[in-house]
C-alpha cells in the first residue's frame, strides 16, 4: 500500500506532523487483533525520524512512502523535467571561478562550499521525491540539488542511501567538493567518505592549481586524490588547448600537491612532440624531489649544452639540486647547489666541477665555489660571502652574462657583529681572489684580517647638541706591497636646526689615524699617526608654490642649499693607501665631508658648495613628476693632498654637476646626469649619462641610453656606450625583445642579443640569438638558444627569461 502526501513548507516540523496524520488507515482505531498485513506505524515513523535528523528537505512537491514490497512505484504519470542546458555546458563548469592565473599557483586548495563536515544534516531540493521505507532510500527527480558544506551534487535523477550515505546520480551530474569540479553522464558517489566514479567525466581544479581535462571515467579515491582514465590534461584557460597531456591515466592527489600519468604524450597545438610512460609532475608550488626540466644550448665556447637537473627537497627547510653539465667542446661539469633555511639563518651553496677540460686540457681541474650566509639572532648578526674560481679565466669560458664575465675580483668575507641599544660593532674577515690577469701582483686588493669596527648612533645631550663617534682597526695583508695595522677613531658633535622650511647642521670631527707598517719603503716612517680636525656647515631652504603640469594641479619646490666644509691640512704621502680612492664626481659628492673613500687620505678642504634643486610633485598622488638639480663648489684654497703626484689642485672651482628626471607624460620618462669642466677648453664635458624610457603598458617597453665618461686620474675608466633595450609585441601573442650594448669609444658590440616570444597565458615559447664579448683581448662568443615553457610542467630549454630580466630594465615574465 503506498499513500501520497502534498506539502508546500519543507520544513522538518510539518513534514514530521503531516505524516503523522497520514499514517497506516485504520491504525488509529485498531487497539486489537489488527491486521498483520499493515505497516507498524511505529517502524516506519521511527525510520523517517532517524533519516530526517541528518537530513533537511526544503521546497519539497512530493513525499511517496513505497509498499513493503521489493519492487519499486511505477513511473508517475506526469513527465520528468528534462536536463537542464545550463548545467551540462562547459561554462557551467567554470562558473564563479576566475583564470587568474595559469598552472599551479600559491596557496592551499579552499572549498567556496565551506569547510567539510560530514555531520552537517545534508540539505536536498527537487522536483519529486519518493521514499523507500525498507531499503530506506529516497528517489529524486528533476532538478535534483544534494549539498552539505565543502559538497555540492546536482543532477536530473538521483537515488539517496541514508545509512551509506551512498548517492547513484545521472543525467547531467555535476559535482563540487575541495576545489574538485565534475561534469559527467552518471555517477555514484558517497556523500560521507566522499568517494566515487563519474563516467564520461569533465573536471576542473580550481584550489592549488588551475588546471581542466576530460575523461571517460573519473574514480574519486579519497577527499584528496582522484584518478582518471582515458585523460586529457591542459592548464590553458577554457576554450584554448594549446597544449595538453593525453595519457591512458592520471592520478592527482592535492594533499600531496603531484599528478602522475601513464603513457603520456605531450601534444603542442595538437601535435605529439613528446612520449613518456611514466610523467611526475607539481600541480602547486610546493617543492619536491625529482627530475627538473632539462636546459639545452649552443655556444661557441662550450658547443652543444645540456643540463639535467635533478631537486632533492630534503626536509621542509633544506634542499639541494644536482645539475650534471655536458658540454661537448669542453666535458662533463658537474654542479650542485645546497640551500638551509631556520628562523634565524639562511645558507646557500654553489659548485661547480670539471674535471677535464678538453679545449684548454692544460689547466687541469677546473672549477668554482660561491658560500653565501645571513644570520641574525637576538641582537648577533652574521654574513659570508665567499666566492673562488679554479683560474683567471674560467668566469669568461663558461659565464654567460656580461655582469659575471667582467668581474675583476672575487670577494671572499666573513662578517659577525653585534646591534645594541644606540652602538653596533663588527669583526670582518676579508680578502680578494683577482681574476683579471691585467692587473699587477703589487695592484692588487688588501686583504681585512681582520676589519673591527665600533659605531656609537647619535647621542642627544641637553635636548640640542648631539654627537657620535666611529672607530676602526684593520690589519691589511698583503704579498708584494707595504702592509700592517691602521687604526681610526672619528668623534663628531653636531647641533641640528630643522624647521619646516628647511635645515641649519654645524657639525665638527676629529680624524685620527694610527699606523704600525711592514715592509715600509726606505727612509718612511714605520708608525705614521695623524690628527685632523675638520669642520662643515650644512643648511637647506625649502620655498613651495602651487603649479598646473600639463592641466593637472601640482606643488613646486625651489630648494637652494649651502654646504661649507674647513679641513685642515697634515701631510699623508708617507702613508700607504690601504683601502683609499677618489670618489666618483657627482650631484651627490658635492656634499661629502672627504673626497677619498677610507681613511688613508683626508682630503684638506676650504670650500664652499652651491647647489639648487627644483621639485615638481601631483597634488593627487604625490608622485615626483619633475627634478632638476644642478651644484658646484668653489674652493678657497689649493687641494694638497693627493692619491698620485705631490702637485696640489689649484682649480678655483669643481666641474659643474646636474642631474634632471621628468615623467613626460603617461607613457615616456627621462633622465639625465652630466659633468661639466668649466676649467677644460679641449674636452669639457667628462661625463654624459642619458636615459630615455617608454613603457605605455607592461608588454610594450623601450630603453634608449647613452653613457659617456672621460676617465680621470681617480682611477675611473674611460668609456663610451650606447644601449638600447626594447620588448614590443606583434599581436596578442607575439612580442619581439633585444638589446644591444655598442662600445663608441672601442667600434665594437659588448652585447647584442634578439629573439622572439610566442605564446599566452600557458605556454611561452622563446628563440633567441646572443653575441657576448668577455673581455677586450678575447673574440666574442655566439650562442642560439631555445626555451619553451609550459604553466605547471616547467620550461624545457635554456633559462632564456632570466637573461631578459637582467639585461632588459623593466621586463618581467607573466
Amino acid at each position: 500500500m503506498a499513500t501520497m502526501v502534498d506539502f508546500k513548507q519543507g520544513v522538518r516540523a510539518s513534514l514530521l506532523a503531516t505524516l503523522l496524520a497520514v499514517s497506516a488507515p485504520g491504525a488509529a482505531n485498531c487497539t486489537q487483533d489488527c491486521p498483520e498485513s499493515e505497516p507498524s506505524d511505529g517502524g516506519t515513523l521511527a525510520t523517517l525520524r532517524a533519516m530526517l535528523s541528518a537530513i533537511r528537505l526544503p521546497d519539497l512537491v512530493a513525499l511517496t512512502p513505497l509498499a513493503p514490497d521489493d519492487s519499486l512505484p511505477a513511473e508517475p504519470e506526469e513527465p520528468v523535467p528534462q536536463p537542464g542546458a545550463a548545467r551540462a555546458s562547459a561554462d557551467y563548469l567554470h562558473r564563479g571561478l576566475a583564470w587568474d592565473q595559469c598552472g599551479p599557483r600559491k596557496g592551499a586548495s579552499v572549498s567556496i562550499l565551506g569547510n567539510e563536515d560530514d555531520t552537517t544534516p545534508i540539505d536536498i531540493v527537487a522536483d519529486r521525491v519518493d521514499y523507500d521505507r525498507r531499503g530506506e532510500r529516497i528517489e529524486l527527480r528533476g532538478t535534483v540539488e544534494i549539498t552539505r558544506p565543502g559538497q555540492r551534487l546536482e543532477a536530473d535523477r538521483a537515488t539517496y542511501a541514508s545509512a551509506s550515505g551512498q548517492t547513484e546520480a545521472s543525467g547531467d551530474v555535476f559535482l563540487d567538493y575541495r576545489g574538485l569540479r565534475l561534469q559527467g553522464d552518471r555517477a555514484d558517489y558517497n556523500l560521507d567518505t566522499q568517494t566515487g566514479t563519474v563516467e564520461h567525466a569533465r573536471y576542473r581544479l580550481s584550489g592549488s592549481a588551475n588546471l581542466r581535462g576530460s575523461a571517460t571515467r573519473a574514480e574519486l579515491l579519497d577527499p584528496a586524490r582522484s584518478r582518471y582514465q582515458d585523460i586529457v590534461y591542459t592548464t590553458c584557460a577554457p576554450g584554448n588547448d594549446d597544449w595538453s597531456i593525453r595519457a591512458s591515466s592520471l592520478e592527482l592527489d592535492r594533499d600531496s600537491g603531484m599528478g602522475v600519468a601513464r603513457n603520456a604524450r605531450l601534444r603542442v597545438a595538437d601535435v605529439p612532440v613528446l612520449y613518456t610512460p611514466y610523467l611526475r609532475f607539481p600541480i602547486d608550488d610546493r617543492r619536491r624531489s625529482g627530475l627538473l626540466i632539462p636546459s639545452f644550448g649552443s655556444s661557441s665556447e662550450t658547443g652543444t649544452d645540456i643540463t639535467i637537473p635533478y631537486y632533492w627537497n630534503i626536509a621542509p627547510n633544506m634542499d639541494a639540486t644536482l645539475m650534471p653539465r655536458y658540454m661537448s667542446t669542453r666535458g662533463l661539469m658537474l654542479g650542485g647547489q645546497f640551500r638551509y633555511l631556520s628562523p634565524h639563518q639562511q645558507l646557500e651553496i654553489n659548485a661547480e666541477l670539471l674535471p677535464e677540460d678538453r679545449k684548454n686540457t692544460e689547466e687541469g681541474v677546473r672549477g668554482a665555489l660561491r658560500v653565501l650566509q645571513n644570520g641574525y639572532y637576538a641582537g648577533w648578526y652574521s654574513s659570508i660571502d665567499y666566492a673562488s674560481a679554479s683560474d683567471d679565466q674560467y668566469l669568461a669560458d663558461f659565464g654567460n652574462r656580461l655582469d659575471v664575465t667582467s668581474l675583476r675580483n672575487l670577494s671572499q668575507r666573513a662578517d659577525f657583529g653585534y646591534t645594541g641599544e644606540g652602538w653596533r660593532t663588527l669583526i670582518r674577515l676579508q680578502q680578494f681572489q683577482t681574476v683579471d690577469t691585467s692587473i699587477t701582483p703589487e695592484n692588487r686588493p688588501y686583504g681585512q684580517l681582520p676589519h673591527l669596527e665600533l659605531e656609537l648612533d647619535p647621542q642627544r645631550w641637553n635636548g640640542l647638541l648631539e654627537y657620535r663617534f666611529q672607530g676602526q682597526y684593520d690589519y691589511f695583508d698583503h704579498s708584494n706591497a707595504v702592509h700592517g695595522s691602521r687604526l681610526v677613531a672619528v668623534p663628531s658633535v653636531r647641533i641640528p636646526i630643522r624647521r619646516s622650511f628647511g635645515y641649519l647642521i654645524p657639525q665638527a670631527r676629529v680624524y685620527y689615524t694610527g699606523y704600525e707598517l711592514q715592509d715600509q719603503q726606505d727612509g718612511l716612517p714605520e708608525r705614521p699617526s695623524h690628527l685632523i680636525p675638520s669642520f662643515d656647515l650644512d643648511g637647506k631652504l625649502v620655498f613651495e608654490r602651487e603649479t598646473n603640469w600639463f592641466g593637472s594641479s601640482a606643488l613646486q619646490t625651489l630648494e637652494p642649499r649651502i654646504y661649507y666644509l674647513l679641513t685642515a691640512y697634515e701631510d699623508q704621502s708617507d702613508t700607504p693607501r690601504f683601502d683609499t680612492t677618489a670618489l666618483d664626481f657627482s650631484f651627490a659628492s658635492l656634499f661629502r665631508a672627504n673626497r677619498f673613500t677610507g681613511y688613508d687620505r683626508i682630503g684638506d678642504e676650504n670650500r664652499l658648495t652651491l647647489g639648487l634643486t627644483s621639485r615638481t610633485i601631483a597634488d593627487d598622488s604625490g608622485r615626483e613628476l619633475f627634478r632638476a638639480s644642478i651644484g658646484q663648489i668653489y674652493y678657497f684654497d689649493s687641494r694638497r693632498v693627493r692619491l698620485y703626484g705631490d702637485e696640489a689642485e689649484e682649480d678655483v672651482s669643481s666641474s659643474v654637476a646636474g642631474e634632471f628626471a621628468a615623467r613626460l607624460s603617461q607613457d615616456w620618462s627621462a633622465r639625465a646626469s652630466v659633468q661639466w669642466n668649466p676649467n677644460e677648453t679641449e674636452d669639457p664635458w667628462e661625463k654624459r649619462v642619458l636615459q630615455l624610457r617608454y613603457a605605455p603598458e607592461p608588454n610594450r617597453l623601450v630603453n634608449l641610453s647613452y653613457r659617456y665618461n672621460l676617465g680621470n686620474q681617480t682611477g675611473s675608466e674611460r668609456y663610451e656606450d650606447a644601449d638600447l633595450s626594447f620588448q614590443l609585441p606583434l599581436g596578442d601573442r607575439t612580442r619581439l625583445v633585444g638589446r644591444w650594448l655598442y662600445s663608441m669609444l672601442n667600434d665594437e658590440t659588448i652585447e647584442a642579443f634578439a629573439g622572439i616570444e610566442y605564446g599566452r597565458c600557458c605556454w611561452r615559447l622563446r628563440l633567441l640569438g646572443q653575441h657576448l664579448k668577455t673581455s677586450s683581448e678575447r673574440d666574442g662568443s655566439t650562442s642560439v638558444m631555445l626555451q619553451l615553457e609550459l604553466a605547471g610542467l616547467g620550461s624545457f630549454g635554456n633559462p632564456i627569461d632570466k637573461l631578459l630580466e637582467r639585461g632588459i630594465y623593466g621586463y618581467h615574465t607573466d
